[in-house]
């Protein structure tokens, strides 16, 4: 057999091993061997060694190491197996890796013929990283498939039967229940050795999934590997991972957060991150577990997906817990499992098993099981103490915690510190940190003095090493130590625990808050609490995070703190409610002056500014954003770094809408100098490029960055803006498909979905789809007044009236127009004016009313201000109703041409055939002939109708049909209204009113 699971080798029955020669010929061996009877195409096996090679070289250098494997082969009484098959060549070894081995894992990517390394070749080494993932998802598979195949220990003394059924069952969920002490966590691990395991830890419950965190910090190179796998499902979730585990993404900046989907992400992250590890998930101490991770949990029993084990303490369990567990135990998605106490007979078993070399005699195995109750961890300290010799009374479990203190106080003063200060801890902490606590002095005395006393707890039971570091060697040990400190010295190892823990860069906020409230000072505990709501948010707990920020602002005796909790409580409602952000901001600012250090205050103002100019830039009150824009452009030279990178994108965004395109470029210099990794410059980039009128430049801008960063769509608007990009390029099928990705990935957040909704809706208008388009424009609406922004708003009423200005109804055309002006009186973004002044100019004339001619002097206005491609468009537009309406031909004919000079050079596509039917229509009032334009007509329509605008389409079809059309004109024609109309009855669209619009064919 060829053993491939450790150092490689040919282990012949019966006889010792041959190490496999760490050579191209034993390379080629392993590479056959693992292909199975599907072989590999010599071309494939050349380029995999020789990859720089010309073919006919490689396959040369091939053609003399198959040769020396072979003659390796032959030492092993195998030559005949290696055999060619046209251009394929096969080896059919044995190995340890087939099907019907064991069910062990094989060893992580990273580890995988770790000390069989074949240097120089680059080719080889990848495929032993991918060919390691392949082995594991295949593993997984395998043991998903046979729930019991996993490989397990010995069951513990007196457990068979619940070591069989935590072995055999096949239910998503099984809880084994039991009296602390009763052995549920080894007999856990000896069911599931392999297993990764979550452990909630008592008191240290207050940031979500910290568990969960904690098992994942064991395993990173399994993970590591799992995150790199092409083919593995979780790679897609890296960066939400890195939130909480950094080393996944080192120095790489991540996606900024939002209040929905970041949970929902990371949920399915840690989700995909376990599957990954195992088939199987242990929980112990599952009553000292977070909320978020029992609703995790819970999630995961609903499925197949992953199955877990937990361990809980019967007596112990918060009620909130039993609650939410109940569902699944009604659905029978959960089973428990009593660990019931000894029986008399069952601790002679485990008398005779933990100590075969004494024999206890009946009356002192009684004895035994009335003093602990069948309790096998009290049965362990009674032995220890001297039972049953020593007489040592029935009480129990205060006699067992009098135990573990007598065995506490047995050992030398320093060791016995020690273990008070790991209780101290609860969660296994490294020897440092031990030390610290311990206040030992620097120098090789202090090391030597820390390594006796912990090595003297360690013998004598009561520490014992965790992958994470030392920790009391069970929870009772914890629970007795703890309980017999005295208050000053409870206070002081609180204290210097937490300042322990404040120094290390993957602290626990919550944590180290908890310790500072235990060691009597709550005022700092509210400051590492501030600290933790950060935490919570970037877990996407924003609830809890917001909650925690009201009791720091509330409690807080230091303004600057409480400041600082009321203004990230202000930016969570930022993109809720804008009017409400900005009351609570504006707050916030009258209390500045009574910030005390200067740097804070200004540190302060500036994140403050920051967000006003977002939040007006978003309610379209541009004259107010200006106002706080510059006061950050004062601040911005001495703020810190991460302050001015957010305060040059808020500007960037106003910049672009003033709009100064050469400010927001210099200010995109200054974030790319600041940044020049952060995702977002690409975004900025491209929005930049749309602002200044650079359509193309922008849509390809957003796609690198889509391309390049496919995880940020839940950080940056990239589906969104993209989406823009190519509805105005004319893709309208991609452009759907692009809002409608974005509508998912931002599900539930109100900016983003009113945002996407916009696009979606004058998407489906271009292609007539109107139904579909007035409930996605309506959505739109709904979420931009509940958001009170004014500018989502006019946003949605100028496209409702297009969409309904296009279906014939000019009368509710000009009634949400009305509804806009208001909202659009002060507003001087051409993008936004020329688009008002388009819609009310067209509605005007179709109501038979004239434009109003202030409306056209802001058109020529915002025109001049930005000479973006749109805006000229819709300038080109309204010249050409107004000479239409005019009778004049000739300058409606030039407004025409002007318009599809623009959209031509730009690839705008339904303006360009816009314009078409326009140039149709002004020619015909110059009193061209139809036959003679009939030709321009049937390229419009095959134009429109390749591009789907269904609109323009109808109306050149139906210019053919009455303009000396044959009975084909006439079916297009009909066909092309049947798809306006729709199915919904009664249709949006009115065909005898949309008739007599422009071009007015009647």
């Amino acid at each position: 057999m060829l053993r491939l699971l450790t150092v490689p080798a040919w282990a012949p029955e019966g006889a010792a091993p041959h190490r496999l020669p760490a050579t191209v010929p034993g390379a080629l061996v392993l590479v056959l061997a693992l292909q199975g009877d599907t072989g590999i195409p010599r071309e494939r096996l050349a380029a995999l060694f020789w990859p720089d090679a010309a073919p006919a070289d490689a396959l040369h250098h091939l053609r003399v190491n198959l040769h020396r494997a072979r003659t390796l082969l032959r030492g092993w009484g195998f030559a005949e197996h290696l055999r060619a098959e046209g251009t394929h060549l096969h080896l059919t070894l044995p190995t340890d890796l087939t099907d019907d081995a064991g069910a062990s894992p094989p060893p992580d990517a990273q580890d995988w013929l770790a000390g069989w390394r074949l240097s120089g070749y680059e080719g080889f080494e990848a495929w032993r990283r991918e060919t390691a993932q392949a082995l594991h998802r295949r593993w997984l598979q395998r043991q998903r498939q046979q729930p019991a195949a996993a490989p397990a220990s010995p069951p513990p003394p007196a457990r068979e039967a619940e070591h069989e059924a935590l072995r055999t069952s096949t239910a998503p969920a099984l809880l084994l229940l039991g009296e602390p002490g009763a052995g549920k966590t080894t007999l856990l691990s000896a069911a599931f050795p392999q297993a990764p395991c979550l452990r909630g830890l008592e008191g240290l419950h207050g940031m979500p999934y910290r568990p969960l965190l904690d098992a994942l910090r064991t395993r990173m190179p399994t993970l590591q590997a799992a995150v790199d796998d092409p083919r593995g499902a979780l790679g897609a979730y890296r960066l939400d991972l890195a939130r909480l585990l950094p080393e996944l993404a080192p120095d790489e900046p991540l996606p900024p957060l939002d209040a929905l989907t970041a949970q929902a992400r990371l949920t399915e992250a840690l989700a995909r991150a376990f599957e990954a590890l195992g088939p199987v998930l242990l929980v112990d101490d599952l009553q000292w577990c977070d909320p978020a991770t029992v609703e995790w949990l819970l999630m995961l029993a609903q499925g197949d997906r992953l199955r877990w084990r937990a361990a809980a303490r019967c007596h112990d369990m918060p009620t909130a817990t039993t609650q939410a567990l109940r569902p699944l135990v009604d659905a029978g998605r959960l089973l428990t499992l009593s660990l019931a106490p000894l029986t008399r007979a069952e601790l002679a078993a485990v008398c005779r098993a933990r100590w075969p070399g004494s024999n206890f005699a009946d009356t002192a195995l009684d004895q035994l099981h009335a003093l602990s109750a069948g309790n096998p961890f009290a049965l362990n300290e009674l032995v220890a103490a001297g039972a049953p010799a020593q007489a040592l009374g029935p009480s129990l479990p205060e006699r067992v915690q009098q135990m573990v203190q007598r065995r506490l106080q047995a050992l030398p003063p320093l060791a016995a510190q020690a273990v008070e200060a790991a209780a101290v801890m609860v969660q296994p902490a490294p020897a440092q940190a031990l030390r610290h606590l311990l206040g030992l002095p620097a120098g090789d005395a202090g090391d030597a003095a820390c390594q006796q006393a912990l090595a003297q707890a360690l013998d004598a039971g009561m520490l014992a090493e965790q992958a994470a570091g030392l920790a009391c060697a069970h929870d009772l040990i914890r629970q007795a130590t703890a309980a017999q400190l005295g208050d000053a010295r409870r206070l002081s190892l609180h204290r210097h625990a937490a300042l322990w823990l404040g120094t290390r860069p993957e602290a626990d906020a919550m944590t180290v808050a908890e310790h500072w409230r235990a060691a009597g000072e709550p005022q700092t505990a509210l400051a590492w609490r501030h600290r933790g709501a950060e935490q919570l948010k970037a877990r996407g707990r924003y609830d809890e995070a917001c909650d925690v920020w009201r009791e720091v602002a509330d409690e807080s005796l230091d303004l600057t703190q409480s400041l600082l909790a009321r203004l990230e409580l202000a930016a969570c409602d930022l993109f809720e409610d804008l009017a409400r952000g900005e009351q609570a901001l504006n707050a916030i600012r009258a209390q500045l002056d009574g910030v005390s250090d200067p740097a804070q205050r200004q540190l302060m103002e500036g994140r403050l500014r920051a967000a006003l100019v977002d939040n007006r830039v978003f309610a379209g009150d541009l004259a107010s954003a200006g106002r706080h824009a510059a006061r950050l452009r004062e601040l911005l030279p001495e703020l810190p770094t991460r302050e001015r990178i957010q305060a040059c994108e808020v500007l960037i965004e106003l910049a672009m809408r003033e709009p100064d395109i050469p400010a927001a470029w210099a200010l995109l210099a200054q974030l790319r100098e600041l940044a020049p990794r952060l995702p977002s410059v690409l975004s900025f980039e491209g929005q930049i490029h749309w602002f200044g009128g650079h359509v193309r430049a922008a849509h390809d801008a957003l796609a690198r960055l889509l391309q390049r960063h496919p995880d940020y769509c839940r950080g940056l608007t990239v589906e969104n803006d993209l989406a823009v990009m190519l509805h105005t390029l004319g893709e309208l099928a991609t452009a759907e498909d692009m809002a409608r990705r974005s509508l998912r990935s931002w599900a539930g957040v109100m900016h983003t979905e009113c945002l996407s909704s916009l696009v979606l809706g004058s998407v489906l208008t271009s292609a007539g789809r109107h139904a579909d388009a007035q409930a996605s424009l309506q959505r739109a609406l709904s979420l931009a007044q509940a958001q009170s922004s004014a500018l989502f708003e006019a946003e949605a009423r100028v496209r409702l009236a297009r969409l309904h200005l296009q279906c014939g109804r000019p009368a509710e055309a000009a009634g949400l127009l009305a509804a806009a002006a208001p909202l659009l009186r002060d507003a001087e973004e051409p993008l936004r004016v020329s688009n008002w002044v388009l819609m009310a100019t067209l509605t005007a004339t179709a109501n038979g009313h004239a434009p109003a001619p202030q409306d056209i002097d802001r058109l020529r206005a915002a025109s001049a201000r930005l000479q973006h491609p749109l805006v000229q468009a819709r300038e080109a537009r309204v010249d050409a109703e107004l000479a239409l309406i005019a009778g004049d031909g000739t300058a409606a004919l030039a407004a025409a041409d002007r318009q599809a000079a623009v959209a031509r050079s730009h690839g705008l596509q339904e303006w360009a055939t816009e314009a078409a039917l326009l140039a149709l229509r002004a020619r015909r009032l110059l009193g061209e002939p139809a036959a003679k334009l009939r030709p321009l007509a049937q390229d419009i329509e095959a134009q429109a109708a390749a591009q789907g605008y269904a609109d323009l389409r109808w109306r050149a079809a139906a210019w053919l049909a009455a303009h000396g059309g044959t009975a084909a004109d006439g079916r297009r024609a009909r066909a092309a209204l049947s798809r306006l109309r729709g199915s919904e009855r009664p249709s949006l669209f009115n065909a005898d009113v949309a008739a007599t619009r422009e071009p007015r064919w009647a």
